[in-house]
Formats: structure tokens, C-alpha cells, sequence
């Protein structure tokens, strides 16, 4: 079996990227078992640090919603001696609001939780940036997306300029280290060069 068969091979086996499978090919001097060990090993490493993380935003979650059960008792008791002093108008109007301050509340925590799951998701994956066989720069992804909301007009062109300087991109981790996803980026890296020789030649 070639190298390159023994890379694609463990890319499937292990669910990872080619470069990754390459690499550890070469840590465990090509022996198939060796590496797919030291990947299956890797790989849970990473799900017990992700039990870790997940345990402790449980905690979190416990707490901030003892903080949230003991604000809801407060604003509770309070409208309830307003509605004593006040009109029969004004204690309907506390009621609605009563009403609808907890649905504000769930939307806030809805909100928190989704924008936790996105930086979780970005923290995972990594942007590699490569040239030739050396990775010059590696970053999570929420680095990147950040990047390019605050500077679109910077970050884009300087990505197109590194294709055209002989750079290649990938994504490395569970969900985006796809080879549908990678095989985009390094076809946009195939066009760039073709661009680059054809006005080398004009």
C-alpha cells in the first residue's frame, strides 16, 4: 500500500483531515496501527476535555439560574405589595408584566446558550494556513469569523493575495476539517495558480 493510500485510509478510518492523518503517519513512521492508536487516543483526550467544559457550564447554569430564581421570588413579592396599594388598573398592569418578564428572561437564556454553542463550535475547528509542507498560521475559527466582521475589507484581500503568494487553506477539526470542505479550498487554490501562470505567460 502507498503512503497515500495509507493517508486516505486513516483519514476515513479516524474521521480526519488528510494533513492530520499525514502527520501522524510520519510521528508513528508509517505504521498504520501505531497511528490510528495515537488518533483514537487524541480523540479522547479531546471528549474528556469536552465533558469537563460541558460539566462546568452546568455549573454555571445552576447557579445563574438559583440567581434568577431568587430575582424572579423579589420582583414577585414586590408587585404583590404594589397591587395591594394600588388601583385595580395598576395590579392588572403588574400582572401582565409579571407575565411577561419571565418570558423575556427565557428569551435572554435562549440567546446566551445558542452564542455559547457558536463559540464552542468555532473553538473546535481551527483555520490552518499552509505553504509548501509547513503550517505558518493557525487560528480558531471564531478568531477568523471575528476578523471578518470587524475587517472584511482587510481580511479578504489579504487571503486572496496569500493564493496568488503560493499559501493553501484548510480547516482542521471535527466538524469543518471535512474533505468536501478542504477539497473546496484547494480547488480555489488550483485556480489561483492557474490565474498566476497564465499572467506569468502573457
Amino acid at each position: 500500500m502507498s503512503q497515500y493510500e495509507m493517508v486516505e485510509k486513516l483519514s476515513e478510518k479516524c474521521n480526519v483531515t488528510l494533513e492530520k492523518a499525514r502527520d501522524t503517519l510520519e510521528v508513528s513512521d508509517w505504521n498504520m496501527l501505531t497511528a490510528t492508536h495515537l488518533l483514537e487516543q487524541e480523540q479522547f483526550r479531546k471528549m474528556q476535555e469536552l465533558n469537563e467544559v460541558a460539566s462546568d457550564c452546568g455549573g454555571m447554569a445552576v447557579q445563574y439560574a438559583t440567581e434568577e430564581e431568587a430575582a424572579t421570588e423579589e420582583i414577585a413579592l414586590d408587585a404583590e405589595a404594589a397591587a395591594t396599594e394600588e388601583t385595580a388598573f395598576d395590579a392588572a398592569t403588574d400582572d401582565t408584566a409579571r407575565v411577561e418578564a419571565p418570558k423575556r428572561r427565557r428569551g435572554h437564556k435562549g440567546l446566551k446558550r445558542v452564542i455559547r454553542q457558536v463559540v464552542a463550535f468555532g473553538n473546535r475547528n481551527r483555520f490552518v494556513v499552509r505553504r509548501g509542507d509547513a503550517a505558518m498560521m493557525q487560528l480558531p475559527v471564531t478568531v477568523l469569523a471575528l476578523l471578518l466582521l470587524c475587517a472584511f475589507w482587510v481580511c479578504v484581500p489579504l487571503l486572496v493575495i496569500g493564493l496568488f503568494a503560493g499559501c493553501r487553506y484548510s480547516f482542521d477539526g471535527r466538524e469543518l476539517g471535512r474533505r468536501d470542505i478542504n477539497g473546496a479550498l484547494d480547488k480555489a487554490a488550483g485556480v489561483a495558480e492557474q490565474v498566476k501562470k497564465a499572467v506569468a505567460q502573457a
